[in-house]
């Protein structure tokens, strides 16, 4: 049997939405498992996820909230001034 290009098309948007609904399906399963484990080990956020990247914050600008961890270039709203009254304590 010889099909053609729009039979095939067809066939490839069933199989697509087929893969989707199981896709869906597994997903829903694999976090089901994930948060029965999570509830069991009592596994916090910063366990799964790692530190929050406020911590990692040294210095804000007081008046634009803006961060620097220290790392790197400085930014400009702080290169060349006193670093300690930017400092987060």
């Amino acid at each position: 049997m010889t099909q053609d290009y729009r039979q095939v098309r067809a066939r490839i948007r069933s199989l697509e939405a087929e893969t989707e609904n199981l896709r869906r399906e597994e997903l829903q399963l694999i976090l089901a498992e994930i948060r029965q484990r999570i509830r069991e080990y009592g596994i916090t956020q910063s366990q799964l996820f790692g530190p929050d990247l406020s911590d990692l914050v040294q210095y804000r600008h007081p008046d634009t909230g803006q961060t620097w961890n220290g790392v790197g270039r400085p930014p400009n709203w702080i290169r060349g001034q006193d670093r300690s009254r930017f400092l987060v304590k």
